[in-house]
């Protein structure tokens, strides 16, 4: 048994990472021994002849697994299906089909030969969260696979699946990547492959932010349209992340959309704590939360912030500027942080909360205006 040779691009990353002492990690291309405890199936006849025919069949680019042992585990944590009775459930007998057509047609069929189904063997959400809690349950967030699957809906899926390129990034492809690699050394690399973005590897560049549209998937999926929702549409909210400061992907508390993200996924598990933190105001959460001179606190600014982009012209005739707009915040009822800003909680408001909505509203809707200032609905 070998290990998938060295292309080029991945012996330029080992020499990059060898002075930081992992060179095997980054390129993912060590043979191990099998931790015989991961599942009986391992020695599965069915996975091994799966896993024979794929490794055979997916080579180079096209490769899905970097050994055999880790497409022995990945096989271990999937169902096996039957193989008399084939359809295109998350199931090793679906993959195995996809792996014997790859034999003529790799690039049409490696992909969902691998870990992930590709939508031809389930979805690779689906696969994830059916093999992740099994290699790494002390890394999985999730009491449900619902919560899970909703938390993956909303991450970046790639056109390709390739084990160098989708080693990093903010993707469901480098948590796949990583959870393959967990298979066989779940200490290294379980830490790697949370849905949640987590250092050093799947995770969006350290100094560029998020895509609005990242923020309002995950957004969405989490605090949905019920009680604790942050926004009334999907437009909604992208307009609101283009007015808010973007900052940078690694964010837990700055005023940024970067870390509204970030308690986004904490509130797939906990919408009732964190969902007021990943909405327009941040709740004191997603910026300091000390009063300066003055009083101003994190809730105004954000409102301010939001206000002078939504309705210039009323912002200019009632706040004058934006010391004006946080001297005036500042006296509202709900400016200090955990107000628990939500759409449902706002409408009942005729504090900031009810200028929060109304802002929100505004851009899309000028009428808002009005209430967003103090009239109309938030006298």
């Amino acid at each position: 048994m070998s290990s998938r040779s060295f292309t080029p691009r991945a012996v330029s990353w080992c020499l990059l990472a060898l002075a930081l002492g992992a060179c095997q990690a980054v390129a993912g291309i060590e043979d191990r021994k099998l931790d015989p405890k991961l599942s009986p199936r391992v020695d599965s006849e069915q996975c091994k002849d799966y896993c024979s025919v794929v490794m055979d069949a997916c080579t180079g680019d096209d490769a899905v697994y970097t050994n055999l042992n880790q497409c022995l585990s990945i096989c271990a944590a999937l169902d096996p299906g039957d193989p008399e009775e084939i359809n295109n459930e998350n199931t090793v007998a679906c993959r195995a089909r996809e792996a014997e057509n790859a034999k003529d047609e790799p690039k049409g069929y490696c992909r969902s030969a691998g870990p992930g189904g590709n939508g031809k063997c389930g979805s690779d959400c689906e696969a994830y969260c059916q093999i992740f809690p099994q290699i790494c349950p002390k890394n999985y967030e999730y009491s449900t696979s619902e919560q899970c699957l909703r938390a993956c809906s909303a991450l970046t899926e790639q056109d390709s699946y390739n084990l160098e390129d989708d080693h990093g990034g903010d993707t469901i492809e480098c948590r796949l990547v990583h959870t393959s690699s967990a298979s066989v050394d779940p200490t290294g690399h379980c830490a790697h492959a949370p849905l949640r973005p987590s250092d050093p590897w799947c995770v969006g560049d350290a100094k560029q932010p998020p895509t609005c549209e990242q923020y309002c998937d995950i957004e969405l999926a989490a605090c949905g349209d019920g009680e604790f929702a942050q926004y009334e549409s999907p437009e909604q909210c992208l307009a609101v992340c283009e007015a808010l400061p973007p900052g940078v992907n690694p964010d837990q508390a700055a005023n940024t959309m970067a870390c509204r993200r970030y308690h986004s996924f904490n509130s797939i598990t906990s919408p009732a704590v964190h969902c007021f933190h990943s909405g327009p105001t941040g709740d004191g959460h997603c910026g300091d939360t000390r009063k300066a001179a003055g009083g101003f606190t994190t809730n105004c600014e954000s409102y301010c912030a939001l206000l002078v982009q939504a309705c210039p012209t009323q912002f200019d005739e009632a706040m004058g500027d934006a010391d004006g707009c946080m001297a005036a915040c500042v006296e509202l009822p709900e400016a200090d942080p955990e107000s628990h800003y939500s759409v449902e909680n706002a409408a009942k408001s005729s504090g900031l909360n009810c200028r929060v909505l109304y802002t929100t509203r505004a851009f899309e809707d000028s009428a808002a205006c009005a209430s967003a200032v103090g009239g109309g609905e938030c006298k």
